[in-house]
């Protein structure tokens, strides 16, 4: 193989490297290729090569390829292996040496190249770009050589350059490249406009030439460009001024040539006006509407509107020119939209690129608002668009009835900026908020004359559509309550499947979702409830009126004001009618929209719902499972596992009634090696959460939920799952609230040795789970415990606990709830923490940090908590009096002074140095904390059991004995609709607090009594006299 690279070498690499045949001499000219990347002198061979039009095309093309590619990886100077400055110097001398190139795809790779060398080098490392364009075409600039087609190519090919440097300069936001290229702008301004016109007049006086036409076009695409992204202050140039009413001019004059010559050339032209004029007024609208030509722009689009609506209203989707025309419309409706809320809405976001110029705004609001928004505009505007950009055209009424799911999909999911009708739509609500006074009048007008019996369906569904549009500006007019009452309900309630009966009922569903944050009244919710009802089970109504009713009770179950109880009559039927449905459906996208829909309602009318019907809505699951394994319908499975999630939650303890269906879908999605697992697996993991918090304790015995081969999934989606890592210590929580022995095998030692390697990374919530899943385990009664402390300490995790309280931190949120497990730890066994502690200068800090927690928290359980835990390391032999350093308590605090007299004794002398040093600052809180509180004999107090920021929010206990007469009375309507019954786990926790935590269960005065008593013939002399005192005032 070729080793010293050369011109004649890389030739001969470069022509095995693109042979059409795959073999050893092609790989090895690819590996030389990779190595020579690095070479001086490699990439501008690459560039002679590629200049050389007297190569093959393919081997051109690989080098301009690599060229390109070189530039990506190695023109920055800082990459390792760059090209250097005096190569960079010679290859930016030839960019512009091809330009006669007369193959249209190596010229668009050579300009993305010459782009990416631009955004480099401009302007600091080539300042002369703008005027080395200028001067290629200052060189062709004679009228005469234009008709020559070497240089007509070429100028061809420098704007196909210009165009896509023009594209790269208007992206940077930081740097001087843009900021210099708005300098330069003025200078090549003229020269491009120059050529445009000469190439316009010749093409427009020459029938039609196409390559005259195309070489027009492309100077016109880099003055839209420059025009737009080349200056800040559009009208200040005279230039653009005056190429402005020039546009206009040519604009008028193709939309005329249009109706005889359809040239696709032609539409590009119309097509690139359009462009210009909306760029600029959605990037400058300011600059847009002080152009002298600004008003006949807008009027002149709003004249294409007019003479083009039957037409646009009449196409056909098959038509050639279905899509030009509406595009043009949608611009236009665009445009429009823009300079009206420009104009009449408060926050304007361009005035903030313009604070500056605050004269200049007022001055273009208050041109267009005398000068152009008349009322007779407005009303010409409004009527236009109701008389024929609202209305259902023909096509819309075809594919509705040929294919009515695909078409409701399309209405439901479609972007307003895409579609004509949409698109008006959009502009008639903006209208409908900034004339309110004058287009209320107009649409109360026309629902007066509905009635009118020679307004066709069709009409009467557009008027009906203004008045769904204007519920923002008309509600204060209009008793909305009262007229669906007594016109809308009645008139869409009449049985009928023709098409003027589907039309109104539609309509009416469509006026209700946009009138819902209008304050409905509960008793007319009702009635839309039976309205939507009596929709589902007439069989005169097709998919798409079904459908939209179904998306109107999404609507309504989904709002703020949504009462379940009201709904709970039409539960049942509504959900029959809805399964019925959903077995008549064919796409995904509706399958999956009732699907959704039908899972809102399980979660927002739980426990409402019969459970017979929540079994009929199980047994669809397994049939449509097994109908959705094409790739194209496998996204229906997520929707099936969130509706058995909402169905095992709605089932609550009954839930085991579907064990059978569910706790088999556990390894089909969260098994690594199930076909399913990337699609399915966070679902899954939702749906196995929810069964573990409602299992009832009564039905664990047999359960498969147990079974190994699903502990060993678990810990595989610890391992793989962080980004949903709550959810998985979820369920793990879940298991060692029902048995803490879950943790007393290998696979428990090992999730002890992930969430250790976790731990100091965890975001809060994971910490919060973490916490609660060992106190849970340590508060759990067990006749194998001594295991669970085993793989505790064996996995490291324990240490990691101790490193992660002992750091020093201004807001120790989460080392507080880290702390409580510890503090569970230290009142069972008070041994462990010290026989394991690593150092006495650790234990020094940890009591340091944990004193410092106790003192600083306001919640009165998680404080006594703290001092049990503190004065449990009094309970036992830790203190070796005869070792002990007495440090004085007031410096306590100088943690240097004590760690150097720690460091200089053994570790357990330094322990009971510690303990006798904190006993005063323990006791101290002690007393304070029996200062504040007033125990029950048991040791219970109300504020116990008050929610707190250190609680679980996901699992807190079910004790409705413990809330304020004044807080029930409060927990009316919105707390109503959230309340649901107590989940299994939920009451698993309530019993398991209520028998094991010490918080509850323990006197806190015996209990200080106790401890003082038992140390106070070692360490008594260390404590003040005041103290004592005070100690045995407390506990008497």
């Amino acid at each position: 193989m070729v080793s010293g690279l050369d011109y004649n070498s890389l030739l001969q690499v470069l022509n095995s490297a693109s042979s059409s045949v795959r073999g050893l001499d092609q790989q090895q000219a690819e590996a030389q290729l990779k190595s020579w990347e690095a070479e001086k002198g490699f990439h501008y061979l690459l560039q002679s090569i590629y200049i050389d039009t007297k190569l093959s095309l393919q081997i051109r093309w690989l080098a301009i390829i690599c060229l390109k590619n070189g530039i990506e990886r190695y023109w920055r100077p800082t990459r390792i292996n760059a090209i250097t400055k005096e190569e960079k110097l010679e290859i930016r001398k030839r960019l512009f040496n091809n330009l006669d190139e007369s193959n249209n795809q190596l010229t668009i790779q050579n300009a993305h190249l010459i782009s990416k060398i631009t955004r480099l080098d401009f302007p600091v490392e080539w300042p002369t770009l703008f005027e080395d364009i200028i001067q290629i075409l200052e060189s062709s600039s004679s009228s005469s050589s234009l008709n020559n087609q070497i240089l007509t190519i070429r100028l061809h090919n420098l704007m196909i350059i210009t165009n896509q440097i023009l594209k790269i300069l208007a992206t940077v936001r930081i740097g001087k490249a843009k900021l210099m290229m708005q300098t330069k702008a003025p200078l090549l301004f003229p020269h491009l406009v120059k050529f445009y016109n000469i190439f316009f007049n010749k093409w427009i006086n020459n029938d039609f030439n196409i390559t005259t036409m195309e070489i027009g076009y492309i100077f016109l695409k880099n003055i839209r460009r420059l025009i737009v992204d080349g200056y800040e202050y559009q009208n200040r140039d005279k230039y653009i001024q005056e190429f402005m009413e020039l546009s206009l001019q040519h604009f008028q004059k193709l939309l005329l040539l249009h109706e005889s010559n359809s040239l696709d050339l032609l539409e590009k032209y119309i097509k690139c006006y359009v462009k210009l004029y909306y760029n600029l007024v959605r990037d400058k609208t300011c600059s847009f509407i002080l152009l002298s030509s600004s008003k006949n722009i807008l009027l002149t689009l709003l004249s294409l509107l007019q003479q083009k609506a039957s037409l646009i209203y009449n196409l056909e989707e098959e038509a050639n020119d279905s899509d030009f025309w509406e595009k043009i419309a949608i611009k236009s409706f665009i445009i429009m939209k823009t300079i009206t809320n420009y104009v009449f809405k408060e926050s304007r976001t361009n005035i903030v690129k313009q604070k500056n110029d605050q004269i200049e705004i007022q001055q273009s609001i208050d041109l267009l608002k005398s000068n152009f928004f008349t009322l007779d505009l407005i009303e010409n505007l409004i009527n236009l668009i109701t008389k024929w950009y609202l209305k259902l055209k023909p096509i819309d009424l075809e594919n509705w009835n040929d294919n009515p799911e695909e078409w409701f999909n399309d209405e439901a999911s479609l972007n307003w900026e895409f579609q004509i009708r949409k698109c008006s739509e959009n502009y008639f609500q903006d209208l409908s908020i900034h004339f309110n006074e004058f287009i209320s009048q107009f649409i109360m007008n026309k629902i007066e004359n509905l009635n009118n019996e020679n307004i066709d369906s069709i009409t009467k569904d557009s008027i009906l559509c203004i008045f769904q549009l204007s519920s923002n500006s008309i509600s204060k007019k209009c008793n909305f309550n009262q007229l669906l009452i007594d016109y809308f309900i009645p008139q869409a309630s009449i049985i009928g499947g023709d098409i003027n009966s589907k039309l109104i009922k539609r309509r009416v569903c469509l006026i209700i979702n946009e009138w819902l944050d209008v304050k409905i009244e509960s008793n007319i919710r009702i009635e839309i409830y039976k309205f939507i009802l009596n929709l589902l089970s007439d069989s005169n109504n097709d998919k798409v009126v079904k459908l939209t009713a179904i998306q109107t009770l999404k609507y309504l179950i989904d709002d703020w004001e949504f009462r379940k109880r009201d709904f709970q009559p039409f539960i049942d039927d509504i959900i029959k009618h809805m399964l019925i449905l959903l077995d008549s459906l064919s796409t995904v996208e509706t399958k999956i929209f009732i699907l959704n829909t039908l899972s809102l309602l399980l979660e927002r009318t739980n426990p409402l719902i019969n459970e017979k019907i929540l079994i009929d809505i199980v047994t669809v699951v397994p049939v449509l499972w097994q109908k959705t394994d094409n790739p194209n319908e496998m996204i229906i499975k997520n929707s099936l596992l969130r509706i058995l999630k909402d169905l095992i939650i709605s089932l609550n303890k009954n839930s085991s009634l579907i064990h059978d269906i569910v706790i088999p879908l556990i390894p089909i999605c969260c098994d690594s090696k199930s076909d399913y697992y990337s699609l399915l697996c966070e679902d899954g993991l939702e749906l196995w959460s929810s069964i573990m918090k409602t299992i009832d304790s009564n039905n664990m015995a047999n359960s498969k939920l147990f079974d190994p081969e699903l502990f060993e999934i678990l810990v595989n989606c610890l391992i793989n799952w962080t980004e949903i890592l709550p959810l998985v210590l979820t369920i793990i929580r879940s298991y060692c609230l029902i048995s803490v022995d879950i943790f007393n095998n290998e696979l428990g030692l090992k999730i002890f040795v992930i969430l250790k390697g976790y731990l100091k990374t965890m975001r809060d919530d994971s910490v919060f789970l973490t916490s609660s899943i060992l106190e849970i385990s340590i508060m759990q009664s067990s006749v194998n415990k001594e295991m669970f402390y085993i793989n505790l300490l064996k996995s490291g995790l324990f240490e990691e606990m101790i490193e992660y309280l002992v750091r020093d931190t201004d807001s120790p949120y989460c080392e507080i709830k880290v702390s409580l497990p510890l503090l569970r730890l230290m009142i069972e066994r008070p041994d462990l923490l010290i026989t394991n502690m690593i150092t006495s200068t650790i234990f020094n800090r940890l009591l340091r940090n944990l004193t410092k927690f106790a003192k600083n928290s306001f919640d009165p359980k998680v404080r006594k908590l703290y001092l049990l835990g503190l004065l449990s390391l009094y309970q036992g032999n830790f203190i070796q009096l005869e070792s002990v350093v007495i440090i004085p308590s007031e410096r306590i605090n100088d943690i240097n002074e004590v760690e150097y007299e720690l460091e200089k004794i053994s570790k357990d002398a330094g322990i009971s140095t510690v303990l006798v040093l904190y006993f005063k600052k323990i006791v101290d809180l002690s007393l304070s904390f029996v200062e504040e509180i007033r125990e029950s004999p048991s040791g219970d107090l109300k504020s116990y059991h008050k929610q707190t920021a250190y609680d679980d929010h996901d699992l807190l206990p079910y004790e409705p004995e413990h809330e304020d007469e004044e807080e029930q009375e409060q927990e009316q309507e919105y707390a109503l609709e959230i309340k649901i019954p107590p989940t299994e786990e939920r009451l698993r926790y309530t019993q398991l607090l209520r028998s094991f935590d010490p918080v509850r269960k323990v006197f806190f005065k015996d209990a200080l009594r106790g401890i003082v008593a038992s140390v106070y013939d070692k360490i008594g002399r260390v404590l003040p006299a005041e103290v004592i005192e005070e100690l045995e005032h407390a506990c008497s």
